[in-house]
């Protein structure tokens, strides 16, 4: 592993726990809130700002991904249960 990927995975590590912990709360349960955190966490992974910034900047932008990435797969629950409900799965 190179000292720039190597860097970044410390980053991350630093906001592993905040990423999970805004997903659950918003999902409610723990195996979408694991994907959730794991998705913001590749988004940040990509995400020069991530860093670049502050230790404050990485964890304001850590929220945001979590709470987009929870939210995305609670819409998405929210169809399924839908769909389900009127007997049109597919």
């Amino acid at each position: 592993m190179n000292a720039v990927a190597s860097h970044k995975f410390e980053l991350l590590r630093a906001v592993e726990q905040l990423c999970y912990q805004v997903a659950h709360y918003l999902l409610g349960n723990e195996r979408d809130a694991a994907a959730a955190s794991e998705d913001a966490l590749l988004e940040l992974y990509q995400m020069p700002s991530f860093v670049s910034g502050s230790e404050e900047d990485r964890r304001r932008l850590a929220k945001a991904a979590a709470m987009r990435f929870a939210m995305q797969r609670a819409s998405c629950q929210i169809g399924t249960t839908k769909r389900a409900a009127s007997g049109s799965l597919s």
